[in-house]
């Protein structure tokens, strides 16, 4: 809880003082995510599966600083819902993730109606699930980072006050969540670690409100 509270401090700190330069919005879209391997072990066998891309969403809000020259700065504050999937055997599970992110990215724009930036995106992941299968009743999560840090680079047009951009997202803090499964026959119970560290591709559309009077 901690950590949120300084997710929404920061996005608050970016934006205190800088009224007159300010411009603000609401933002949504879409992601097509994948994260990093699932381990499966019991006693007798160990499987790696390869993570397969699967579409989530974004709501939020997001704010735009404004710079000398060309630049600016946009802090966001951002709910996440991702999803990617696992198959093996002809058995499916999908993971799923609730995330409060803050990005904060530095941008530069072009000729009036377009837009370059990157930067950085800090989470905070409220809820990590892995999904039963054919052959595992229940899957209960034991343990997960809730803390991550990744980077973003993307473009963007605006039409006035609504606007849309693209932008690619890496994780760069490695982290995991490990999970245990019970057998539909009551056999050993089976370990599971999943490498949640991800890549998405973000598709994202917003409005602003205006610009506030200095």
């Amino acid at each position: 809880m901690k950590k949120l509270i300084l997710l929404v401090a920061l996005f608050a700190g970016m934006i205190h003082g800088h009224a007159q330069f300010l411009n603000w919005g609401v933002k949504g879209g879409i992601n097509y995510n994948s994260n990093g391997d699932l381990r499966a072990t019991d006693f007798s066998d160990f499987a790696k599966i390869g993570s397969g891309e699967e579409t989530g969403y974004h709501l939020g809000l997001l704010a735009e600083i404004k710079l000398p020259l060309f630049l600016y700065i946009r802090p966001e504050l951002i709910y996440t819902h991702t999803e990617s999937s696992y198959s093996s055997g002809g058995e499916r599970t999908r993971l799923k993730m609730d995330k409060i992110e803050a990005p904060v990215l530095l941008g530069f724009r072009v000729l009036r109606i377009g837009r370059f930036f990157f930067g950085p995106s800090f989470q905070y992941i409220v809820n990590t699930d892995l999904s039963p299968t054919e052959s595992l009743d229940e899957i209960r999560n034991l343990d997960s980072d809730d803390f991550t840090v990744s980077g973003q680079v993307g473009i963007g047009l605006n039409f006035g006050r609504f606007g849309a951009d693209v932008r690619w997202e890496s994780g760069f803090t490695e982290s995991e969540a490990d999970f245990i499964g019970d057998s539909i026959d009551g056999d050993n119970p089976v370990a599971l670690n999943v490498d949640t560290s991800h890549q998405q591709f973000i598709l994202s559309f917003y409005w602003k409100f205006g610009k506030s009077k200095k």
